[in-house]
């Protein structure tokens, strides 16, 4: 068949072609027709019409109209339309998206840098970026992604919103996950997409947070359990591990909850036969607050030499790991060795 009469499968709709080439709708109020200025020739005002359920277009400024094969061959493009791309790339696309809004918004690097996170070698290790909300699903439209694709991968929800909006976001890429943390005080602290969290990621710590401020001092074999409960996958990857000595350093919760959680982790390594070491912070700090207040990587290094004696006096039978729930809740920031501590 000649080139120039080649018919083209509609394998993507004719709105998402036009879209990927750069056309814009200038009106669209969500029903079948959609309106713009019309690409075939020099147009002032909207004349240019697509309709959505019948997949044809018609511009009634220079009559032309058709379907998606007639609009290529208008338009010169005589290769075939771009298909979708593949399904896996989709969160791919969508860390790689983020990842470029981080550094546009000075809220999300505000927020980084309250925590303490301001190393852009750590930021781009982790991947780190910023939903801002509102313009996630156009992009990935424009990629060729369906709106029922994004709703069933929970990127954004049955009202075509973003579920990450205004969230700090963390890849997940070997769960095929994605972890989103509001930059603002909300109700939902924590977002995941729906699935397994995965494995750890990157010493034990609780969150991502905490990696990212452990990496920036200098502690780079700091991982990240995403909670104080760890799933089977998480469990078996901590005892597979070469090091046969793992420090734990949980939140230090005031109701005592990070702390009883690194016991039950403690006592789930030894049985497999890790050693594991409680790293205990002042009350009221993770370590990612911990280092943003003041403390210096010597000081969290104190921490674990603390830890190291703490178990070499349990094996002499003076001091024990915390035996009871809530055992270091009691611990008192005054335990801890000397820095300028300001509360947070």
């Amino acid at each position: 068949m000649n080139a120039s009469h080649k018919v083209f499968p509609a394998r993507i709709p004719l709105l998402e072609f036009l879209l990927e080439r750069g056309w814009k709708p200038v009106r669209d109020n969500g029903r079948e027709e959609v309106a713009g200025l019309c690409p075939l020739h020099r147009d002032t005002r909207p004349s240019f019409y697509v309709n959505r359920r019948r997949q044809v277009f018609y511009c009634h400024g220079c009559g032309c109209g058709g379907g998606l094969s007639r609009l290529a061959r208008l338009l010169g493009d005589l290769a075939e339309p771009v298909e979708r791309p593949p399904s896996e790339q989709l969160l791919a696309n969508t860390y790689d998206f983020y990842r470029r809004q981080l550094v546009r918004s000075g809220d999300a690097l505000g927020c980084l840098d309250k925590r303490g996170i301001r190393d852009r070698a750590v930021i781009e290790r982790m991947g780190i970026g910023y939903a801002p909300g509102a313009c996630l699903r156009g992009h990935l439209g424009r990629l060729g992604y369906t709106r029922q694709e994004l709703t069933a991968s929970g990127l954004i929800d049955g009202q075509g919103r973003d579920r990450f909006f205004r969230c700090l976001t963390f890849p997940l890429a070997e769960a095929g996950n994605l972890y989103g943390r509001p930059i603002n005080r909300c109700l939902c602290r924590h977002r995941f997409l729906p699935g397994s969290k995965g494995g750890l990621y990157g010493w034990a710590a609780e969150g991502l947070f905490d990696v990212a401020a452990l990496w920036q001092a200098g502690f780079e074999n700091a991982v990240a359990a995403l909670g104080s409960h760890l799933n089977n996958r998480q469990l078996t990857r901590l005892c597979q591990t070469t090091y046969r000595l793992i420090y734990i350093c949980f939140d230090a919760d005031r109701n005592g909850s990070g702390q009883r959680a690194a016991h039950r982790l403690g006592v789930q390594l030894r049985h497999a036969g890790v050693e594991a070491l409680h790293v205990e912070l002042p009350l009221g700090h993770d370590p990612a607050s911990f280092l943003a207040a003041g403390a210096t990587a010597c000081d969290f290094g104190r921490c674990l030499e603390r830890a190291r004696l703490s178990m070499k006096r349990c094996r002499m039978g003076l001091r024990g790991f915390p035996s009871g729930p809530g055992a270091g809740a009691r611990r008192s920031v005054t335990d801890v060795p000397a820095w300028r501590w300001q509360p947070v």
